[in-house]
This record gives C-alpha cells, sequence and structure tokens, in this order.
C-alpha cells in the first residue's frame, strides 16, 4: 500500500509507549545496559513478553510470527521464562505519594 510503514527498527521502549501493531517482531539481541548496575543485562522477560505481544494482534492480523536472536547461554533462560508463569508486581505503591502530590497539583 502507498504510504505504509514496511519495516520498522526501533528500541524496547517503543513496545512500551504506542500501540503499534505488527505481523512479525525480531528481538536482534537481548543484552541492554542496565545504568544501575553499569553493564549490560539481559533484556527482561517482560520487555520480552510486551514486544512479542505486538505481533498478531486480533483485530489486524490472524496469526503472528516472534523471533529472538540471542545467545546459546541466554536461550535456555528465557525458553524457561516463557513457557513458566511469572508473577507480576506492581511497584506503584513505593511511588503513590508522589502520583498523589502530581495529581493534587495539576488540579486533577
Amino acid at each position: 500500500a502507498d504510504g505504509a510503514i514496511r519495516v520498522l527498527c526501533c528500541t524496547a521502549t517503543l513496545a512500551w509507549g504506542v500501540n503499534l501493531p505488527a505481523h512479525t517482531v525480531v528481538i536482534k539481541g537481548t543484552e541492554v545496559y542496565d545504568p544501575q548496575k553499569g553493564k549490560a543485562s539481559d533484556l527482561s522477560i517482560l520487555d520480552v513478553m510486551q514486544i512479542f505481544g505486538r505481533a498478531g494482534r486480533p483485530q489486524f492480523d490472524s496469526f503472528g510470527e516472534a523471533n529472538m536472536i540471542t545467545t546459546h547461554d541466554a536461550l535456555a533462560r528465557y525458553l524457561d521464562k516463557l513457557v513458566r508463569d511469572v508473577p507480576i508486581e506492581s511497584n506503584f505503591i513505593k511511588q503513590l505519594p508522589d502520583h498523589l502530590n502530581a495529581e493534587i497539583t495539576g488540579g486533577s
């Protein structure tokens, strides 16, 4: 189609911030710099699932494809995490005072 984006290369940040469905997603490398640790670390499983979740959205496609390119060492860890349920715990309560102050200051 005219004007359609055929390929989009981006960071994992786009997967969290914008509703951007895709037919196929590729994670090219799973090491990302962690400023808190001061070194590279594995892309979190939540980031992987968020990125993979962009592929094959039901309202746009009947199926989707997700691929990950990683090291053999990391592959076993990711496979284990992808097939096992991971508890998700909110950290919102830790920032609750900041969010409340922002709402009050903003008048909402």
